[in-house]
């Protein structure tokens, strides 16, 4: 069109003046593949008025190209060519000029498509955006115009009513989809008609409605209904059947499902409920959108996260202030992890903290999505449970129960039986056992409900030396297969003792016929002793057995949740993830106050534990337990009184929270339905009393005076895990530092107890060695 554009003087200056480049070609086909290059024009000029111009003909193979179909194109044709006109846009043209119109009219027309299109292309991006959101979300996304019809949707509002899908597509009524869900049983037990009126009645509200339905399927529904500003509305569907037949099961279930709706209402008026960090960039890797959570876990990446910023800038503002330990010496690298399409890679932070960080690209050239996963929780896990099993002194490890091969031993097993690590992991169980053992261990069928058993076993060391030991076995899963947890425990010295015993008793017996009335007093005093010896080795039996049982429980708990969370990686909802935290979270506090009740315990006996009396608030202590016991049962609150306590006593500080802590544990696990404590404080001479009430299951008449015996648990705790030791501690502590404690109760009525404790630091000596 080189002759066309000869006409329009000065068209080319226009255009540049504007930041316009323009570019003429005469040989149609270099036209079309100039065209179809990167990057790509952003308006075309055709011209239809030559015979040989086939201007037309151009802009039809121009919309049939994907690659150029979204470029504005302009035809000029002759003023009198109505035909022409009328087929420029037939054939997907934006505007139709006459060779007549004045190069500056031309020129303003160019730069108002260009804007245009260029509008057009980011709203293509932001919907691409948005899709991608939309799909992302665990909830059913639905949005009706003010005539009833759907606009969009995102496809779990289909996948919750059980439907492909494929079935759903704008420009339906909200009665067409009833029919689509009717025909599987998805709607509720009213009429069309009725489910209709009600859609209409809520829709005619301005504040948000959050509802509830029942299928006649089975399904429970929750929904969030908002209207529009042009008076049609938006609304999320989420399918909560096992969470409501759950809360039907337990009397805390309104309170929970208050929070989950508000939380729901929250994640809907905004992105900041989200409890993962998220973020979105633009195609040139600039912060579009995020949450606050993101920028909390940044923190310490330098200035205030601004939108439009360059995410490589904050990122390397973060490494020099140090956001990124792990980055030093290797920036590059971690700069690499933003660029990939797609990545997944766990990140750690100042203070020990981690987060799980998923990156993928939105579309070619259309940003991209990123989320930031706390998994600190996850981590402390982890090593809790490796420090349970690697520090424990006894010796432990784990075998396959279908090969007998060890899978892992603790550094305990390897100092007792000499083994190094690799050589433990080539053997069978059948390798430590010694050559007279006439039975061979068995292949046992696993089975996570079989309760922990106890064997005795000859075993030999890698040195040849053959020892007695005594097996604590339970099943469990590892790492997906059927194997059983073994704790050793080495009784050859203790069978030695006991055959020389019996020896010795045997030679008493004879010398009895023979001898004096002293010696038999004797032989009756040396019964007594074997009988004692017994009665330890019974203890030792039951608490060895408790502590199994105790500690199999959560950890059968928190291996459930992560395999449900492995299960369910990639549809995870926030909801779901912050249960299955929860119930981590839950198992592991417990087996952490029963370590630390096994610990303290042991202590005490033997010795070990030594009251220091230093000043300290009996206040503060008791609210940073209570404090800390509600974070952990987020059921309970715990009402203080304790404005009459003096500021200040002398006592252990340690040892006090441990007492506290066990008693306010102890209220919050017996009390399951009654969320309040109440702890009341006042001074009484020179002493001060604090008294703990629940309004829990209460404790039998017959069972107050035994509270305090170690390993008791009352008849009204059946079905309620414990160990029986925390109370024991409590009054031993309590003793320690010149102080009493009681217990009233009746069944069914709550349970008090009442401490009392010198405010002084002049302990009597001989108060402190009789509570010792």
């Amino acid at each position: 069109m080189r002759s066309t554009l000869a006409g329009l003087h000065g068209i080319g200056d226009d255009l540049e003046r504007h930041g316009i480049v323009l570019r003429a070609y005469a040989d149609r086909d270099e036209f079309h593949e100039c065209s179809a290059k990167r990057p790509l024009p952003e308006l075309l000029l055709v011209d239809a008025m030559s015979p040989a111009g086939r201007g037309l003909e151009d802009c039809r193979r121009f919309k049939a190209n994907p690659v150029t179909r979204d470029i504005p194109v302009i035809v000029l044709v002759s003023p009198e060519d109505e035909e022409s006109r009328i087929g420029g846009f037939a054939a997907g043209a934006v505007d139709c000029v006459s060779n007549l119109v004045s190069a500056a009219e031309l020129v303003a027309r160019i730069k108002r498509h260009i804007e245009l299109g260029a509008i057009h292309t980011r709203l293509q991006r932001r919907n691409e955006q948005l899709d991608t959101a939309l799909a992302s979300m665990g909830q059913g996304v639905c949005l009706f115009d003010e005539g009833g019809r759907l606009l969009l949707s995102n496809n779990r509002y289909a996948e919750v009513y059980g439907l492909d899908p494929s079935v759903i597509h704008p420009g339906q009524s909200l009665e067409d989809i009833l029919n689509l869900r009717q025909a599987v049983g998805a709607v509720p037990a009213t009429s069309t008609s009725e489910y209709l009126a009600w859609a209409e009645a809520t829709n005619m509200g301005d504040t948000p409605q959050d509802w509830i339905k029942e299928l006649k399927s089975g399904q429970i529904i929750r929904g969030y209904h908002q209207r529009t500003t042009d008076g049609g509305w938006v609304s999320t569907h989420e399918d909560i059947t096992q969470a409501w037949q759950a809360e039907k099961a337990h009397a805390q279930a309104e309170r929970a499902e208050q929070e989950a709706r508000a939380a729901h209402a929250r994640l809907l008026a905004a992105l900041e409920v989200v409890p993962e960090g998220l973020v979105l960039f633009d195609e040139e890797d600039r912060f579009v959108l995020w949450n606050k959570r993101y920028e909390q876990l940044y923190a310490e990446s330098g200035d205030m996260l601004v939108k439009g910023m360059r995410f490589e800038d904050r990122l390397r503002a973060g490494l020099k202030r140090g956001q990124y330990p792990e980055a030093v010496g290797r920036e590059e690298e971690w700069l690499a992890h933003h660029a990939k399409p797609s990545s997944k890679h766990e990140q750690r932070l100042p203070g020990n903290r981690w987060i799980r960080i998923e990156e993928r690209q939105i579309s070619e050239g259309g940003g991209s999505v990123g989320i930031r996963v706390d998994i600190t929780d996850l981590k402390m896990q982890e090593a809790s449970f490796r420090l349970l099993f690697e520090g424990n002194p006894m010796p432990m490890w784990v075998y396959d129960r279908e090969t007998l091969r060890f899978l892992h031993v603790n550094q305990a097993a390897i100092d007792h039986y000499g083994y190094r690590l690799e050589q433990f992991l080539t053997m069978r169980l059948s390798d430590i056992q010694a050559p007279q053992q006439s039975n061979p261990p068995q292949v046992v069928m696993f089975d996570a409900e079989d309760p922990p058993s106890t064997r005795s076993f000859r075993h030999l060391k890698r040195d040849g030396t053959a020892i007695e030991v005594t097996v604590y076995s339970t099943c469990l899963n590892y790492r997906g297969k059927a194997a059983s947890l073994m704790a050793v425990v080495d009784i050859t010295e203790a069978k030695r003792a006991e055959k020389a015993l019996l020896q010795h008793r045997d030679t008493l017996e004879e010398m009895v016929r023979s001898r004096t009335v002293e010696l038999a007093r004797q032989t009756e005093e040396l019964e007594r002793m074997l009988e004692q010896e017994k009665q330890i080795n019974e203890l030792q039996r039951q608490f060895v057995s408790m502590a199994s049982h105790e500690f199999r429980t959560p950890l059968a708990v928190i291996d459930g949740a992560a395999q449900r969370l492995i299960r369910r990686k990639e549809a995870a909802t926030p909801e779901f993830l912050c249960e299955k935290a929860d119930q981590i979270r839950s198992s592991v506090s417990r087996m952490l106050e029963l370590m630390e009740s096994i610990l303290a315990a042991g202590r005490l006996d033997h010795g070990r534990i030594t009251i220091v009396h230093k000043p300290c608030s009996i206040a503060e202590i008791i609210g940073t337990c209570s404090a800390r016991q509600e974070s952990i049962r987020r059921s309970h609150r715990f009402l203080l009184d304790l404005d009459r306590l003096p500021s200040t006593i002398y006592g252990d500080h340690p040892a006090l929270d441990q007492v506290f802590s066990n008693l306010f544990s102890n209220a919050v696990k017996y009390a399951p339905d009654s969320p309040n404590v109440h702890v009341t404080g006042w001074q009484e001479g020179e002493s001060v009393c604090i008294t703990v009430r629940d309004e829990g299951i209460g404790i039998d008449a017959d069972d107050l005076p035994k509270m305090f015996q170690r390993y008791f648990r009352a008849r009204s705790s059946t079905g309620i895990a414990g160990t029986g030791i925390g109370l024991n501690l409590v009054k031993q502590i309590v003793e320690l530092h010149g102080g009493t404690i009681e217990v009233a109760s009746s069944r069914g009525n709550g349970t008090t107890f009442t401490l009392r404790l010198p405010i002084g630091a002049g302990i009597p000596d001989q108060v402190r060695v009789a509570a010792r």
